[in-house]
Parts: C-alpha cells; sequence; structure tokens
C-alpha cells in the first residue's frame, strides 16, 4: 500500500514539472487594476442599464395591459350599463304593459259589476213597477178612457106625413075620400163619432150620417073644372105611391152606461136634411061630368107618366130622440195578443191588440123626430098643361100645404168598431223576469266541471227552455217564466244527470245545482307475452248472455291501450282473437278496472284458423267482407319478419273428394296470391290444399260443414 502511495506522489510530481510551461504560456497578460475597473463598472453599467430598460419596459407593458383591462373594463361597464339601461327600459315598457293590463282588467271588472248592479237595480226596479201595478189591479182607480168609433146602421126608416083640415078648393086633395097606408123603407147610416168611458158612464158624441127611403101609399080624388067645355073632371087615384128620399147629417148627444159586455145609449141628434127627390108610381081613373049628359062618363084608367116638380125641402133643424142598447164582441171577435198561447177573453174584458186596442160592438137603435122636418112650399098634387085633361106631372103630397107635418123613424141594427186611445191609465206591466242558475258539480269534488251541455223544458207543456247549452265553470243564467221545469246534463266522462225544480215567484232567481257522478272508464292494454310490445288488437266485449258485441274496441299501434265507458249493471266478458296469437277468453272484474293482456305468440308447428275468411260458393275468389281478415295476417307477418308460414286449405265433403282437393288448393294459393301482393316475400309462404280429408267438426249440419270449410295457417 505504501509503495502504491509513493508511486502516485512521484507521477504527480513529474507531471507538473513538465506541464508548467504550457499554463504559462496560457494565461494572458497581467492588466493594470485601473483598465479593469472601469470595464467592470462600465459592464455593470450596461447591465444596470438593461436591467432599468427590462424594467421601464415590464412597466410600460404593465401600464399597457392596465390600459387595455381598463379600457375593456370601460367597454364592458358601457356595455353592461346600456344593457342595463335596455333592460330597464324594457322592464319599464313591460311594468307599463302590466300596468294597462291590470287597469284593463280593473276597468273590465268595474265595467263587470257595474253592469251587475245595473241589471240587478233593474230587476229590482222591474219588480217594484210589477208588484206597484198588480196593487193597482187589486185596488183599481177609475179612469177616463176615450174611444173613437166608426159605425154602420142598417134598418127600417119612415117618413110619416099628417095633413091638416084645410084641403079645399079644384085641384086639391078631397079629404073625406082620402086614405093613406105607411109603407115604409130601408134605411142605412155611418156614424163617426167620439166616445167617452168612466166606470160605468158612457158619453158619445160625433157626426151622424143617414140616409132614409120610405114609400107611403095613398088613395084619393082630385077635382078640376074644364071652363071651355062646362065640364067637370074627377081624377080618381086608388094607389098612388110616394117614394121619398132624405140625406142628413147630424150630430149625436147620447148618455149611457155599460155593465160587463152589455150597455145602452139615450140621447138626441140634431140632423140637417138635405133637398132631396121623390117619385109616383100608380094609375088614376078620369071621370068626367058634364052638365049636358044625364050620367058621368071615364075617359079610361091612365098611368103616372113619372114626372115631378120641384124637390122636397126640409127645415134646417132635425131633432130625434134616440136609444140604443147593445153587447160588446171582444169576447168573440178581438185579435189575441199571443197566438200560439191565447186564451179566452171573459165578459166585458178587453185586451190590446198591437199598440192601441180594438173593440167591437153589435147593438140595436131607434131614432123617432119629434119635430116637423116638412119646408116643401105648397103646390098641388097634379098639375096640367094646358086643356090637357092627363096630368102633365106631379108634385109630393107634402107640398098640399104648407102645415103638412113630417116625423122621420129609423129603427134597426148598428155594428161599431172601437179604437181605444191610449190615456192616462197605467200600461200593464209585464211581470219581471225570472230566472234559474245552472251549476254543474263533481259529485265526490263538488268542484265545477269545466264543459257540460244541458237541455231544460218546461214539464207540464214539454216546451223548450234551454237545448243544447254549454255550461262552463261559471255556471249558466237562463231566463224562466212560472211553472215546474226539468233538467238534463251532459258531460263528457260522467253519468247524464236529471234534475226537477220550479219558479213559483215573479221575480226570483232559482240555483240549480246539478251533481254528476264519474263514469268508470275501462282501460285494456295489450301486449306480446315475450317481447313485451304492444299489439295492434280489435277486442270483443260480451254482456253475459249476450252472443253478440256491445262494444268492440281496437288498441292503438303504439301504445297498446283502448278505453271504454261502460253502462252499468250487467257482467261482461273479453275476448280476443288476434292472428298470430293464442285467443284469449276472460271475464271483466270491474267496468272501471284497467287490464294488462299478454298475448301469447302462436309458436312453430303450431296452427291456427284464419276467422272471418270467406269465398265465393265453390269458388276460389276472395270475398270483399275478408279484408279484415287478411289484413290481421298480413300485418301479423309483416310484425314479425322472422316467422314462415303454411297456408292449409279444407273443405266439407259435399263433392267429388278430387274437386274439393283442387277447390281447398286454389284457396290456399289465392290467400298466399294476396298476402304477396300486399308486400310479403314469396319464401316466406307455403301453400298447401287438404281437401275434405281433415274435418274438425261432423259434415252432417250445415254447422259442421260450415265450420271445415276453414283456411288454417300453421308456423314453420
Amino acid at each position: 500500500m505504501r509503495n502504491v502511495f509513493q508511486n502516485i506522489l512521484i507521477a504527480s510530481l513529474v507531471l507538473s514539472l513538465n506541464c508548467a510551461p504550457l499554463a504559462v504560456y496560457a494565461m494572458p497578460e497581467p492588466v493594470p487594476a485601473t483598465q479593469t475597473d472601469r470595464q467592470k463598472a462600465a459592464a455593470q453599467k450596461a447591465k444596470e442599464a438593461e436591467k432599468r430598460k427590462k424594467e421601464q419596459a415590464k412597466i410600460k407593458a404593465q401600464r399597457e395591459k392596465q390600459k387595455a383591462a381598463e379600457a375593456k373594463k370601460r367597454e364592458a361597464d358601457k356595455k353592461k350599463a346600456a344593457a342595463a339601461k335596455e333592460n330597464a327600459k324594457k322592464q319599464a315598457e313591460r311594468d307599463k304593459a302590466a300596468d294597462e293590463r291590470a287597469k284593463v282588467a280593473q276597468e273590465r271588472q268595474e265595467a263587470q259589476v257595474r253592469k251587475a248592479a245595473e241589471e240587478q237595480a233593474k230587476e229590482e226596479k222591474a219588480k217594484r213597477d210589477y208588484e206597484k201595478y198588480q196593487e193597482s189591479l187589486e185596488n183599481p182607480k177609475t179612469e177616463v178612457i176615450s174611444y173613437f168609433n166608426l159605425g154602420l146602421r142598417l134598418g127600417y126608416a119612415a117618413m110619416m106625413d099628417k095633413f091638416n083640415n084645410a084641403y079645399m078648393g079644384a085641384g086639391t086633395l078631397n079629404q073625406s075620400n082620402a086614405l093613406q097606408q105607411l109603407k115604409g123603407g130601408p134605411g142605412a147610416g155611418l156614424n163617426v163619432t167620439y166616445n167617452l168611458e168612466y166606470g160605468h158612464f158612457l158619453f158619445e158624441t160625433g157626426l151622424d150620417f143617414r140616409f132614409l127611403n120610405s114609400t107611403s101609399a095613398y088613395g084619393l080624388t082630385a077635382t078640376r073644372f074644364d071652363h071651355q067645355y062646362n065640364a067637370t073632371y074627377d081624377y080618381l087615384f086608388d094607389n098612388l105611391r110616394e117614394t121619398r128620399n132624405m140625406l142628413g147629417i147630424g150630430i149625436p148627444v147620447m148618455f149611457g152606461a155599460q155593465f160587463s159586455r152589455y150597455f145602452f145609449l139615450v140621447g138626441a141628434k140634431l140632423h140637417y136634411d138635405l133637398p132631396m127627390g121623390y117619385s109616383h108610381k100608380g094609375q088614376y081613373d078620369i071621370v068626367v061630368n058634364d052638365p049636358a049628359l044625364l050620367e058621368p062618363y071615364g075617359l079610361g084608367i091612365k098611368d103616372l107618366n113619372g114626372n115631378t116638380d120641384q124637390k122636397m125641402v126640409f127645415k134646417p133643424i132635425d131633432l130625434s130622440v134616440a136609444a140604443e142598447v147593445g153587447i160588446d164582441l171582444d169576447e168573440w171577435l178581438q185579435a189575441q195578443p199571443d197566438k200560439k198561447n191565447a186564451r179566452k177573453v171573459k165578459p166585458g174584458q178587453r185586451l190590446p191588440f198591437g199598440k192601441e186596442h180594438v173593440h167591437y160592438r153589435l147593438s140595436l137603435f131607434a131614432e123617432y123626430g119629434v119635430l116637423n122636418t116638412n119646408n116643401t112650399p105648397a103646390l098641388k098634387p097634379v098639375a096640367f098643361d094646358g086643356q090637357n085633361v092627363e096630368v102633365d106631372h106631379t108634385n109630393t103630397l107634402l107640398a098640399m100645404n104648407g102645415d103638412t107635418k113630417l116625423n122621420n123613424l129609423f129603427v134597426g141594427a148598428k155594428f161599431a168598431i172601437q179604437f181605444e186611445v191610449p190615456g192616462k191609465k197605467a200600461r200593464p206591466v209585464p211581470p219581471p223576469a225570472s230566472y234559474a242558475i245552472y251549476s254543474i258539480v263533481d259529485a265526490e269534488t263538488n268542484e265545477p266541471i269545466p264543459a257540460a251541455v244541458i237541455n231544460a223544458y218546461g214539464t207540464n207543456n214539454n216546451k223548450v227552455i234551454a237545448r243544447e247549452k254549454n255550461i262552463g265553470p261559471k255556471g249558466l243564467r237562463q231566463k224562466h217564466a212560472l211553472g215546474a221545469y226539468s233538467v238534463e246534463a251532459k258531460a263528457e266522462g260522467y253519468y247524464d244527470a236529471k234534475q226537477t225544480y220550479s219558479i213559483e215567484e215573479v221575480g226570483s232567481t232559482e240555483y240549480v245545482t246539478i251533481a254528476m257522478r264519474h263514469r268508470p272508464v275501462f282501460r285494456i292494454r295489450v301486449t306480446n307475452k315475450e317481447t313485451g310490445e304492444p299489439v295492434p288488437s280489435t277486442v270483443s266485449i260480451n254482456r253475459t248472455g249476450v252472443k253478440e258485441p256491445v262494444y268492440s274496441l281496437v288498441t292503438d299501434s303504439i301504445t297498446g291501450v283502448a278505453r271504454q265507458m261502460m253502462a252499468e249493471g250487467p257482467r261482461y266478458s273479453l275476448h280476443i282473437v288476434q292472428m298470430g296469437y293464442d285467443r284469449v277468453d276472460i271475464m271483466i272484474p270491474n267496468i272501471g278496472d284497467s287490464m294488462n293482456i299478454q298475448l301469447s305468440p302462436v309458436k312453430k308447428g303450431e296452427v291456427f284458423i284464419v276467422k272471418n275468411l270467406h269465398f265465393a260458393t265453390n269458388k276460389t275468389r276472395i270475398l270483399s267482407s275478408s279484408e279484415e281478415a287478411l289484413n290481421d295476417l298480413y300485418m301479423y307477418l309483416a310484425r314479425n319478419p322472422e316467422v314462415r308460414i303454411k297456408i292449409i286449405g279444407h273443405t266439407d265433403n259435399v263433392g267429388k273428394d278430387a274437386a274439393n282437393q283442387k277447390l281447398s288448393d286454389g284457396r290456399a294459393n289465392a290467400v298466399m296470391k294476396d298476402l304477396i301482393e300486399r308486400g310479403i316475400a314469396p319464401e316466406r309462404i307455403q301453400a298447401e290444399g287438404r281437401g275434405e280429408s281433415q274435418p274438425i267438426d261432423t259434415n252432417d249440419t250445415e254447422e259442421g260443414r260450415q265450420n271445415n270449410r276453414r283456411v288454417e295457417i300453421e308456423i314453420l
């Protein structure tokens, strides 16, 4: 070990001696101390300057960064302020719109409140007015009633004359031989009058127009002396008829009373009679008394020539006393105000017709002139032309002497129409409206049903009050008359409900609340038992003891769900015959249940019959009634693309075996062809006919043979 250290030390020494010149050569020359310090100071200064420059650059960058940040912040603040301003503006607009909506809603609510208050005040006023009117009926005041009358009169007329005792001289009436017989004639009149009624009291005045026609028969002798022949002519009138006419315009003043339907009037009538004509009709015999002859002789019977002279003239005032008694015809003739609900007018009762009252009267009347009306100038009854022995013309017998009196008589029947003038008496006030307010609620929750429909009608007359009217949660207000009513309510998901009510007081409001019971909803969901997927199916629901289905449901293709409301009472059974699945027959426990039905797909090798598949008799043509069955089979194959089937045709034993075999082949192929045309791949379908070889029922009955004629599907 010591030798080793010695060797190392010797080697180091040798090496140090050999390398000394090289080290000296590599070292720089020594620099004076002052120059080195200046360099160091300059380097240090440069280093510090660089450092300051970097710091300044750093500070500048920081400042710029700070400025950018501040600018960015100012921009952000500006945007934020603008956004805040815009938001504030939008919020103000929203607040304004909300205030306006609130104001409109408040105004609408206030308007509704005002309208409701006005309606209520109006109804209360109508009720008070009606009560006041009813009180006026119970304690009626005597009212003055005015009428304008239009009357037509027809009857018998007579113009009765009366001669005095001073008929003297040739050509005058020989009273000792005079005969007079009153015949009379027709009379007609028209009245336009005003009638006032105060209680039972009646007063009538106005204008009265009348036309009188009267005939009187006279037997008389007139004498004429002929100075030329010194002879006397006697004119014998056995039946001289004088017909007179009179037209008068008058003013009646009548007073009377009315009791129930009967009335009477008495009074006077002043008439102004116009000058009118007259006519004569008859024959006369001329007897000549000639002194030269021992006996008188006749010139024969002559006819009056009909010529008359001046008209009759009447005194300006014709005063007649008049009486009238009659009956109101309103209860038989007056028009009813409501033809649908016409009621018979009671005796003495008058009903309105439009704005006026129209009334009808029938009466008997009599008028007698108490003053002499004759004012015809005195003339001879017959006049002659020169020495002609025949009568040239005649004059009215009223002209025999100015003192001849004439009194008129007019009796008959009168029909009048009265137009009542509305007076100050209170008009009939209709009863205030009565109302029923319908509310439809849920029987369990007592909450309003959102939508319901009602039909309301009178129970006595079956008059419809409301037909198919919709009622919302707020109910319905319906006007009613007094009476008994019935209302029926219908709403989806509820049993129909019916309720009776009555409106017994005018102006009243009846609140009718109809509680409706929920109608149970049967719910069924049909799925594939293996995959859990919905299966669109036709579900038949039968009532126990009834062969035909009462309900037929089709489940939804997406959810597999169907719903049905069923009538309470009977029990129901459920039947599903779905192509490609096992048949399901099950009882429904409750019509409000929800049932989940899982259909088991038919397995490979299983066979099922295609129901409702029909062919023409002894033909392979498929009837149109088979469309549903074919579509079900197609849908089954479409939903199960991995399934392959064999279509097997069967027949009954009617006919020859070969024919039945051919028929079954044709029918199986017809079904296969239909499915292929619908889009099923041909390689998934086989067809085979087995004729009558595999019956499933007896062939001795028609029903059995029908079961044997079938098409089966076998899953391959």
